[in-house]
């Protein structure tokens, strides 16, 4: 059986070999692009998907038989046809004249659609990885992969219950689900397929980064030594938003106190303040990305916060100043 994140090691290899392809001209026009996808995954690996494109993003769903294990791990043949997905978009996307700045491959398994697999590559990132100026292994922390419950289909079924207990007629259940509840989605996390149609957005590559720093957040209290025994993360959620006169990298976390404990509601909230920063600093500085005002972090359950300039942020990083020497 294999692993969720076991299907990005195993295209790594793959990537190498459609290389080449950034050297030509476009070799997939845009006008052709979701022909080409469709055509290359059918034609080649037999499998059947749907492609739409939103702008900068090119979105592909792929319906398999057999999608997870018992343990809930991707099962080999899921993970070959997904892989083999995640190729084709890569091949296409760097060999087309559409500019795309995200690909994002959906798939679940169509006797239980509710669950799906979200995966999500910035194009820039693959293109570096073959220049060697980034790692395979922080390539791989780059790459969004969510395993969830269709956020439409949540929806729905709420809607549904609703309208059960109120006898309403199956009819009109309908009509107003389709023209009140389906909607172009707000947020990455609302991204999925349900009932033979997309739910779909163009990605930005802030909101892109505050779900990735979010992940690797989640990643460290998981990993950390300092950390796993110290705390026990509920949940770690990042938010980029953007008004007239303020630009803001936002996150949340809510991390219990764990079988050692870490020691007074300062002390934990610092341990938590300095893991966030040293994360957010670390990623942001690695895609050269200054489109932002501040980075907030907010420790859910002490109730405190810390807010910092990116100038304050870069010198963190750089360890020429501490934690209490910074933010408000």
């Amino acid at each position: 059986m294999v692993g969720i994140k076991k299907v990005l090691l195993l295209c790594a290899i793959c990537y190498i070999l459609c290389a080449a392809l950034t050297g030509c001209g476009p070799t997939y026009p845009k006008k052709n692009v979701k022909e080409a996808v469709a055509g290359i995954c059918t034609q080649e690996y037999g499998v059947n998907v749907k492609v739409e494109t939103y702008d900068k993003t090119m979105f592909i769903y792929l319906p398999l038989k057999g999608l997870l294990d018992y343990s809930f791990n991707l099962t080999r043949p899921a993970s070959e046809k997904i892989n083999n997905v995640i190729f084709t978009a890569a091949r296409v996307a760097l060999s087309t004249d559409a500019k795309f700045d995200f690909y994002c491959v959906i798939a679940h398994d169509i006797k239980m659609p509710e669950l799906q697999i979200v995966i999500i590559k910035n194009v820039e990132d693959v293109r570096r990885l073959f220049a060697s100026d980034i790692s395979r292994g922080e390539y791989m922390k780059r790459v969004l992969i969510d395993l969830r419950w269709s956020p439409q289909a949540k929806k729905e079924q709420v809607v549904k219950d609703i309208f059960n207990k109120m006898n309403l007629d199956q009819k009109w259940q309908d009509q107003i689900i389709s023209d009140f509840f389906r909607s172009e989605p707000a947020a990455i996390s609302d991204i999925g397929y349900w009932n033979d149609r997309f739910y779909i957005k163009d990605i930005t590559l802030a909101e892109f980064l505050a779900e990735q720093i979010a992940n690797r957040i989640k990643i460290e209290f998981r990993e950390s030594k300092d950390l796993k025994d110290i705390f026990l993360l509920k949940s770690a959620k990042g938010l980029y938003a953007a008004r007239k006169d303020r630009r803001l990298f936002r996150f949340e976390i809510m991390a219990e106190r764990g079988a050692i404990g870490a020691g007074t509601t300062i002390e934990n909230s610092d341990k938590i303040f300095e893991k966030a920063l040293s994360m957010a600093g670390h990623v942001l500085h690695g895609y050269h990305f200054k489109d932002y005002d501040a980075v907030e972090v907010f420790d859910q359950r002490e109730g405190r916060s810390i807010e910092v300039t990116p100038e304050e942020l870069e010198n963190f990083r750089m360890k020429k100043v501490k934690l209490n020497e910074i933010g408000k």
